[in-house]
């Protein structure tokens, strides 16, 4: 193929935090073709760095200087393409042992893109606090003590007028990435977050506080005639569908919140750390914040969507401008914890940002200390590390609570320190039932019960990087909100996913690719259009079986470095707490039993069935060296 790349920077910075140097290298343009960008080619580079030796090493501490962590964009990041200014972090979870990875959107993603580098590749430990500047391809490692403990509103501001340059974009951790929280967050453009699998954690580690960029390298694309054409197209069609305006209106208007009464009246929005479905879900409806307080609108950028929404509050006699809440947020520190006062759980949203903490695996977390007190389980261990808590005060609704724990996890004081390591250790601390922790591979359950929806179960249980709705939104399919005939992703019996494997593996690969361009998933636009956008900036000439085969070429390749990490099919499963069948609301009765659709999924991945790991021939089929 021919050595010019469009989409792409070309470039690669190495840096390594312990020697404080930096170096460059060129994008091989096969890997990006093979890989795309964001999180494919971050597993490529992360699987070429790491010896056999370095598994050992990892498996005993996750924090280890080899462990890389990666920042990149893809070849149609800050395109034209509807939506499609993201970026991606992903490295070897602290939190899960496993791969990890998250994306996030603003404006950041577009000063990565034109800074020179399709990737940033961080290694080592800096002695103090450090902070990566980027101008105009040239790359500064300056120290950082000033913003050590700022939070991350405050670390933004500080950074941009001390770098004297307001087109400067930034990346920070907050307390809580500094303090090790395992599920700690990175936050850019104000409130914006790279929330799972604790990247925030990683970059704390690393004695990495932010990084800042002010890119101002534009990069060639191969056909943008062709991307306006299409940009035209859709938007004609959003137009004079109902479906699809009623839909873009919808989230327009209320954002990602809109989904809680409805996701409620599937049964698909868990309360009371997923024992119940049924609660009065309109009491934190989008709607209803949206009519209780002053809601503004934004987008990410290039983006007509507009569902990011900034709420206003007053708490403690002082006006608070609080990005958010996103529905994940609203459901995990309200109906999971019992708490259906608006304000409080805005609130507490405001304060994970502050801190630097991802809202699913807090909040969730959390759920499981008040479940466990308010069930009389594990109370004796419990009692060891209350500090100046009580526990008469472990309850739900109690949101006086609720904000205290978050100050104690971010700090890791107390309890906080237990809550701060994720369901999955807690569990083993408190010397509970394991299987009353709510995770798959040690990543908390996001707000989609797998009770709802048998596929959105497989995928939880296949997923790379554990219990992630993004990875494979296959609610949505079900509920008609994106279908892909031609890749038997479309909805059916939602209670079965038997004969329908195909489509959550495909799902699954549709989104590793959508993460590897780097694009969002909210906007689902024509295959013939994901796969002509991608040409577009691109040149490669891929068409649907090409294309897919970069979507399972990533999941096969993430899927063999956690193999390596020692993850085995008996780890892809569901926990047996939310194995329970419910006694009421719209999944009442459901049993999940995924067995034969596990193997089945094995058979179609190419995974051998006692090992978990992808067969030889699998590998082979992807040219993928093992």
């Amino acid at each position: 193929m021919s050595e010019k790349l469009y989409g792409y920077n070309g470039k690669i910075a190495y840096i390594n935090l312990s020697k404080e140097n930096v170096e460059v290298k060129d994008l091989d343009p096969q890997i990006a073709k093979d890989y795309l960008g964001g999180t494919g080619l971050s597993a490529k580079i992360i699987h070429d760095m790491l010896k056999e030796e370095d598994y050992e090493t990892l498996k005993k501490d996750l924090l280890a200087e080899i462990n890389p962590l990666i920042f990149a964009t893809g070849p149609v990041t800050g395109t034209l393409r509807p939506s499609s200014g993201r970026y991606s972090v992903s490295g070897i979870s602290p939190l899960t042992g496993i791969w990890g990875e998250g994306t996030s959107g603003g404006t950041f993603c577009i000063s990565l893109h034109n800074s020179g580098y399709d990737a940033l590749v961080i290694t080592g430990k800096a002695s103090t606090p450090k902070l990566i500047y980027i101008y105009d391809a040239k790359i500064e490692i300056l120290d950082a003590q000033k913003y050590w403990g700022k939070n991350t509103y405050e670390s933004q501001q500080m950074i941009v007028a001390d770098l004297n340059n307001d087109k400067v974009r930034v990346a920070t951790i907050g307390p809580a990435g500094e303090n090790l929280v395992k599920y700690a967050a990175i936050i850019n453009d104000e409130g914006r977050a790279v929330g799972r699998c604790g990247m925030g954690c990683l970059m704390g580690s690393k004695n990495l506080k932010a990084i800042a960029i002010h890119g101002t390298n534009r990069v060639e694309i191969a056909d943008v005639n062709a991307m306006r054409a299409m940009l035209q197209q859709e938007q004609k069609e959003i137009e004079t569908d109902f479906m699809k305006s009623a839909v873009f209106h919808t989230f327009s208007l209320y954002g990602t919140n809109s989904y809680l009464d409805i996701g409620m009246s599937l049964g698909d929005s868990p309360g009371y750390y997923f024992t119940k479905t049924e609660y009065l879900a309109e009491k934190l409806a989008g709607k209803t914040l949206k009519e209780t307080f002053p809601v503004l609108d934004y987008g990410c950028a290039g983006c007509i969507l507009r569902c990011g929404k900034t709420t206003i509050i007053e708490w403690n006699g002082e006006e608070l401008t609080v990005d958010g809440p996103e529905y994940e947020t609203v459901c995990s520190y309200g109906p999971m914890l019992g708490i259906f006062e608006p304000k409080p759980v805005i609130y507490a949203n405001h304060k994970c940002n502050q801190l630097g903490m991802d809202t699913i695996s807090s909040g969730v977390s959390i759920s499981f200390l008040i479940y466990l007190v308010e069930n009389n389980i594990g109370i004796p261990k419990i009692k060891e590390y209350l500090g100046d808590l009580n526990l008469e005060e472990i309850k739900w609704g109690n949101h006086e609570l609720v904000l205290k724990l978050i100050d104690k996890i971010a700090k890791k004081e107390g309890i906080g320190a237990i809550l701060a390591e994720g369901t999955r250790f807690m569990a083993q601390k408190f010397e509970v039932d394991l299987e009353l922790a709510a995770h798959v591979k040690g990543l908390e359950m996001p707000m989609h019960d797998p009770r709802a929806f048998a596929g959105q179960a497989l995928s939880y249980m296949t997923c790379c990087v554990g219990a992630n709705h993004e990875k494979c939104d296959w609610f949505a399919a079900e509920l008609g909100n994106l279908a892909y005939p031609k890749l038997r992703i479309k909805g059916g019996d939602r209670q079965s996913i038997d004969r329908r494997e195909k489509g959550v593996i495909a799902l699954q690969d549709l989104r590793a690719i959508d993460d590897s361009a780097v694009n969002c998933n909210f906007r689902n636009p024509p295959l013939e259009n994901i796969i002509n956008y991608i040409n577009a900036a691109t040149g490669f000439n891929y068409n649907r079986k090409s294309l897919m085969m970069v979507g399972e070429r990533i999941n096969t390749l993430k899927r063999l470095i956690n193999c390596k990490l020692g993850i085995t099919r008996k780890d892809d499963k569901l926990p047996g707490h939310l194995l329970k069948v419910l006694e009421e609301g719209k999944t009442a009765g459901v049993k999940l039993d995924l067995e034969k659709n596990l193997q089945r999924y094995y058979k179609e991945r190419g995974w051998d069935w006692d090992t978990g790991f992808p067969t030889k021939e699998q590998l082979e089929k992807l040219g993928i060296q093992s």
